[in-house]
């Protein structure tokens, strides 16, 4: 429930009927003097306390109708103790009364909210000479209004402010709507009432930088209370406003810039890096957008409005992204060394969503070892050994064909190296030397021959060491190729998961614009209220004809 402020401008006016009972003599006197001894005339035995009717149970009526400026109400009573001839009276036919000194209805807002319920500010009643008093009094008032927030900021709200007598039963106080041509009789459950199209003039109202004012009606009723003399009935008319809130603040200040924001939480799955900075720093935009909703929405524990679902609906997908980056930022840095990929994640993310997900693993450069079908890094060094050994031997060809023995010596050192038995510096010797595999390695050692077949032993030994240290090399990088494979897998796999969430939360983030498509104002084409434009000052004369 919030106060919902209208200003209401009362304009209440008397008619009072009686006959002219006393005779009077014809005097000549100025215009002016007849007014003041008129206006001696009419009050020196009237009596403001009691209805102004000739007999008890007559029912006086007052006609209420209303112009909204603001608002305005206009009271029309006919009082016969206000009756004059104009041809006794020197022509006078209007005249000017203080409203405390006559006698006025008690009509007060029911749904009243804040201030005085009656009128305050009296201002004079203007009187004619048939019994009619126009009275126009100004007053603020504020009533209830139930304010449905459930589309906010995409709502319409209906509020009503009924009007009545406080004392006064429809016994004794009747109240009919101006103009009285307008009324419209309409079935309402089991009374009927009497209803107006267009419940007060708008020729004076200025329109709302905030508000459309859709509908306005009003309907007279004639309700069965309960009261401390028995069931009694009071008559009320009440005006009922349809309003509509302008969209273009909400829509641009606060609708789309939220908006863009959800859709950055998209993005955050195209960073490689800092996905969760990029998640916080939107959640942190959101929740001060979710403040500033908080002072300009009424405050209300009924509904969430339209746009707090929206909002919240938001952050839960910022933070959730931010859960799901924290996840897909671990598979993105694992390594193989520590990290082993295990079978069910293989199958899931290396080769099942893939496939679903449109996703094509990149292909490996084809590397010498693949397109040599693996080199054995022992034939290999013999390979180069045996290649050394024919260039020597050809330099010593050239120079001297007679050195047989040098050539023999060399010749047994290669033999021993190509057997693959060496002997080492323990004296043991291996006999299965297994070929090694060193995919990315090429080995081009170089080997100086002896000459003396004393040393073809030591040159063995070398020889020997050279293989150990060309199997730990090609062991290692074995090993190397092997983490590196698996680590390829884990950031493939992050890969993946950025897609399918990155698809996830697109779909989320269309969805989640549906929950504002789905106001009915926004289908609303109703067209505000016609505003008439004045043609006399405000006043009961410029609304109904007297």
């Amino acid at each position: 429930m919030r106060l919902f402020p209208f200003i209401l401008l009362l304009l209440l006016q008397a008619a009072f009927q009686c006959s002219a009972s006393n005779t009077t003599t014809q005097r000549v006197i100025k215009a002016k003097d007849m007014e003041s001894q008129l206006y001696e005339e009419l009050l020196f035995y009237y009596n403001k306390v009691p209805r102004p009717v000739k007999n008890s149970a007559d029912i006086l009526t007052v006609d209420v109708g209303a112009s909204l400026i603001r608002i305005i109400d206009v009271d029309e009573k006919v009082d016969f103790k206000l009756r004059w001839d104009p041809q006794v009276w020197g022509g006078v036919k209007k005249l000017h009364i203080p409203a405390d000194q006559i006698w006025l209805p008690d009509l007060v807002l029911y749904n009243n909210a804040a201030g005085d319920p009656d009128i305050t500010i009296l201002t004079d009643a203007l009187v004619t000479y048939d019994g009619t008093v126009f009275w126009q009094p100004p007053a603020i008032y504020k009533s209830f209004c139930s304010i449905d927030v459930t589309w906010f900021p995409y709502d319409k709200q209906k509020c009503e402010m009924k009007f009545g007598t406080w004392t006064y039963t429809g016994r004794y106080v009747d109240l009919k709507q101006l103009p009285k041509e307008e009324v419209v009789l309409k079935e309402k459950g089991d009374d009927d009432v009497e209803y107006m199209e267009r419940g007060m003039d708008l020729s004076f109202f200025y329109r709302s930088a905030e508000w459309d004012l859709i509908s306005l009606t009003s309907e007279r009723h004639s309700m069965l209370y309960t009261s401390c003399c028995g069931p009694e009935r009071f008559v009320d008319i009440t005006y009922y406003f349809i309003l509509r809130r302008k969209t273009l603040f909400f829509t641009c200040n606060l609708i789309i810039p939220c908006f863009l924001i959800s859709i950055l939480t998209t993005f955050v799955f195209y960073l490689p890096d800092h996905k969760i900075t990029f998640s916080i720093s939107i959640l942190v935009t959101l929740t001060v957008f979710f403040l500033v909703l908080i002072d300009l929405m009424p405050p209300t524990s009924l509904v969430i409005p339209m746009f707090g679902r929206y909002l919240i609906t938001t952050m839960i997908l910022v933070s959730l992204s931010t859960v799901v980056s924290v996840f897909t930022v671990n598979f993105r840095f694992r390594s193989g060394s520590a990290h082993k990929m295990s079978p069910w994640i293989r199958a899931i993310f290396i080769n099942f969503l893939p496939k679903i997900l449109i996703m094509k693993r990149p292909v490996k450069k084809e590397t010498a070892s693949e397109t040599n079908k693996l080199v054995d890094p022992v034939a290999l060094v013999g390979k180069n050994y045996v290649d050394d050994a024919k260039a020597a031997h050809n330099l010593r060809k050239e120079r001297s064909k007679t050195n047989l023995r040098e050539k023999s010596s060399t010749q047994a050192v290669l033999n021993n190296a190509l057997d693959l038995r060496v002997t080492d510096s323990e004296g043991s010797v291996e006999t299965s030397l297994k070929p090694f595999l060193c995919p990315r390695t090429t080995i081009a050692p170089t080997v100086q021959f002896k000459k003396t077949k004393k040393k073809s032993h030591v040159d063995a030994v070398i020889f020997n060491n050279l293989l150990q240290q060309v199997r730990f090399i090609a062991e290692h990088f074995r090993h190397n190729e092997k983490e590196s494979e698996v680590s390829d897998d884990w950031v493939y796999a992050a890969n993946v998961l950025d897609r399918l969430f990155l698809i996830i939360f697109s779909v989320l983030n269309v969805a989640t614009s549906f929950i504002i498509l789905e106001a009915p104002s926004l289908y609303d084409r109703s067209e505000p209220l016609n505003i008439t434009v004045p043609s006399k000052p405000l006043g009961m004369a410029s609304l109904f004809n007297a």
